[in-house]
C-alpha cells in the first residue's frame, strides 16, 4: 500500500513536470513565461552587466511589450555555446571574434543588427597597456613591442578580441616570448591587477581620445591614442586646460571608486595598438521571429538616443556604447581578413 502510494506521487510529480514544460514551450515567445533570451560576455563586472541589462529589459519592455531575460554567461566560450544551443528564442551581444566565430560554427545561422558606437567612432583596438615608469614608449615608436619580451601578460579571457585573440595572434607574428600569462577574468580586472602590480602589461579594449574644447579635427587610427592627453616629451599630462580625455579601459578601473582617473592615466600608459576593429553587435539567431526582431532593434535605436537609455547603454562597466548604427554581417569582413577567418561569399 504504501508503495503504490510513492509510485503514484512519482507518477504525479513527472506528470506535473511533463505539464509545466510543455506549458512553457507553448507560451508565446516575449511572454513572462517565454521571454527572450539575451546573452552578454563578462567583459567587465559580471553583477554590474547583469544588472544594468536587467534595466535596460525593462525600458525595453515598456516600449515594445517583449519580456527580455538577460543572461551573463560563465565565460566567453560559453556564451558560444548558448547561441549555438539556442532554439529561436535568443539575442546575444557578442565581442567581434565570439560573433565571427559563432558565425562559422553555426554555418551562418546568426547576423548582426545594431553595431555599438563609442563616443562617435564605429570601432576600436586593442591596446597593451603597462606602467610609465618601468615601459615609457611611445605607442608609434617602431620596435615598441620588444618591451614586452620576458615580460608577464595580464588578460581578461582567451575568447576576448582585444583582450587576448589579437594580441596574441600579433605577439606570435612578430616572436614576442611571454614570461608568463595570469588570466583576470575581465577588462577592469585586467588593469586592477596592472596597477596592484601583479603583471608587466595587460592587454584590453582601446577607444579613440576626444579632444579638448578648440580642437575641431577627428582622430583617425593610427593617430597617437594619447595625442592630447600624454605629453611624451616632457613625460607628464598636458595642462588641464590643454587636455583632451580617454574612454578606454583605464576610465573602467578609475569608474570602481579604487583609484582617481588622472591618477590612473599617470601610472599607465599606452605601450602600443593593433587594429582598427569593428565594435560589437546586437545579434540574433536566424529562426527568431523576424517581426519581433525588428521591433527590439527599433526600441533599441530609439532607447539609446534617450538621456535614461545613453546613461545605461554608456555606463563603463557595461559596454560604453553611446550610439548604435544598422549594420549586415559584411561589417566584420575587415576583421575576417585580419584574423585568417572565411569571408563569406554573396
Amino acid at each position: 500500500m504504501r508503495l503504490n502510494t510513492v509510485k503514484l506521487s512519482v507518477v504525479l510529480v513527472l506528470a506535473l513536470s511533463l505539464i509545466s514544460v510543455g506549458a512553457l514551450a507553448s507560451a508565446e515567445l516575449g511572454t513572462k513565461k517565454n521571454p527572450v533570451q539575451w546573452l552578454f560576455p563578462p567583459s567587465t563586472n559580471a553583477t554590474v552587466i547583469e544588472d544594468v541589462a536587467n534595466d535596460i529589459a525593462e525600458d525595453l519592455y515598456n516600449l515594445t511589450g517583449i519580456f527580455i531575460e538577460p543572461h551573463v554567461t560563465a565565460d566567453y566560450a560559453a556564451l558560444i555555446e548558448a547561441v549555438k544551443a539556442a532554439d529561436g528564442d535568443t539575442m546575444a551581444t557578442p565581442t567581434t571574434d565570439q560573433y565571427t566565430t559563432l558565425y562559422v560554427e553555426t554555418d551562418g545561422g546568426v547576423h548582426p543588427r545594431l553595431a555599438a558606437v563609442r563616443y562617435g567612432y564605429p570601432y576600436y583596438f586593442a591596446s597593451v597597456y603597462a606602467p610609465r615608469d618601468e615601459m615609457s614608449y611611445h605607442p608609434t615608436t617602431e620596435g615598441a613591442l620588444e618591451v614586452l619580451e620576458g615580460k608577464t601578460w595580464i588578460y581578461n579571457d582567451p575568447g576576448s578580441t582585444s583582450g587576448y585573440v589579437v594580441p596574441k595572434e600579433i605577439f606570435d607574428n612578430y616572436g614576442i616570448e611571454i614570461s608568463d600569462k595570469i588570466e583576470s577574468g575581465g577588462h577592469t580586472a585586467s588593469l586592477i591587477a596592472l596597477l596592484e602590480g601583479r603583471g608587466d602589461f595587460a592587454t584590453s579594449y582601446g577607444s579613440p581620445p576626444t579632444p579638448p574644447d578648440g580642437v575641431y579635427f577627428d582622430w583617425e587610427y593610427g593617430d597617437d591614442p594619447e595625442i592630447w592627453i600624454w605629453n611624451h616629451a616632457l613625460d607628464k599630462l598636458y595642462p588641464e586646460e590643454l587636455r583632451g580625455k580617454i574612454y578606454d579601459t583605464r576610465q573602467a578601473a578609475a569608474d570602481t571608486g579604487m583609484y582617481e582617473y588622472w591618477e590612473v592615466i599617470e601610472k599607465i600608459g599606452v605601450v602600443a595598438t593593433f587594429g582598427p576593429m569593428p565594435n560589437d553587435a546586437l545579434t540574433f539567431v536566424n529562426d527568431f521571429p523576424k517581426e519581433m526582431e525588428n521591433k527590439i532593434v527599433d526600441a533599441v535605436v530609439e532607447h539609446i538616443r534617450t538621456e535614461e537609455g545613453s546613461a545605461l547603454w554608456g555606463d563603463s562597466n557595461f559596454y560604453e556604447w553611446t550610439d548604435v548604427e544598422r549594420i549586415s554581417d559584411d561589417y566584420y569582413d575587415g576583421y575576417r581578413k585580419l584574423v585568417g577567418y572565411p569571408v563569406p561569399e554573396d
